[in-house]
């Protein structure tokens, strides 16, 4: 494993945490507290991925903890149970860092916690930087905006899709709830911001076309709005027309 700049390496006990240096002092508790779920700390449930996913205040930051859940048949049995020597928290970490490093519109990731339970057998969770006012790109669609600033929102979306490649990165699983609209503290223009990579996401290593990534977006509409009513044919042929017209990274 690489440490990213800026980051550092810690243990309690069974617990291996990467967390950035300058949030050491509140965040290395933080990421330990899992021995109690928790308790002490304010919390609250949020509805994302498969389930588990919580934002938490700490210091005065707000934080989103996400564990790491299997998906499928395999999930009855392993659940939240991952068996590896390279964790995969500390991977989508490493690329997530990487990424903002670069200047992609990925979110701000804080730190990662892996518990072993057994040699090469772990739980894990993820730590990164809860955005307060935002909303994912389904939640936006189903407000059914009106069409100027729909244009500009969704131009929006596919410039940070082709930001996202221009510096290296894809996402694996690229749904309309893995795209977060946030408006900036002060400032009246609209971000978009990608979350949810994990660890199969990679910087500078693309196994499919770039193109593959808008597709699964399509694909993720046509799942949550078969007919076609939140988000149109239209709507995601301006997706792909940002993309398409090259735009770089602000």
């Amino acid at each position: 494993m690489r440490l990213p700049p800026g980051f550092e390496l810690a243990r309690d006990g069974s617990t291996t945490m990467l967390l950035r240096s300058d949030l050491r002092g509140w965040l290395l508790p933080l990421l330990a507290a899992w021995k109690d779920d928790w308790r002490g700390y304010e919390t609250r449930a949020l509805a994302a991925g498969r389930g588990g996913t919580r934002l938490v205040r700490a210091a005065g930051h707000a934080v989103v903890l996400r564990p790491y859940r299997r998906g499928g048949l395999v999930a009855r049995v392993l659940h939240d149970t991952y068996i590896g020597w390279q964790p995969r928290p500390f991977a989508e970490l490493e690329t997530l860092a990487a990424l903002r490093q670069r200047g992609a519109p990925v979110i701000e990731v804080y730190g990662a916690a892996v518990h072993w339970l057994l040699p090469g057998c772990y739980r894990g969770w993820l730590a990164t930087r809860y955005l307060a006012g935002s909303r994912t790109l389904w939640e936006w669609a189903t407000d059914a905006p009106p069409a100027p600033p729909r244009a500009r929102v969704l131009t929006q979306v596919g410039r940070a899709v082709r930001c996202l490649h221009d510096r290296g990165g894809w996402h694996p699983d690229l749904n309309l709830n893995n795209v977060l609209l946030t408006t900036p503290e002060g400032a009246g223009d609209l971000e978009v911001v990608f979350i949810d990579f994990d660890a199969t996401a990679a910087v500078q290593r693309l196994p499919r076309t770039p193109q593959a990534d808008l597709a699964r977006l399509e694909r993720s509409a046509l799942k949550l709005d078969p007919a076609g009513t939140r988000l149109t044919a239209a709507d995601l042929e301006i997706v792909r027309a940002a993309y398409a017209a090259g735009a770089t990274c602000a």
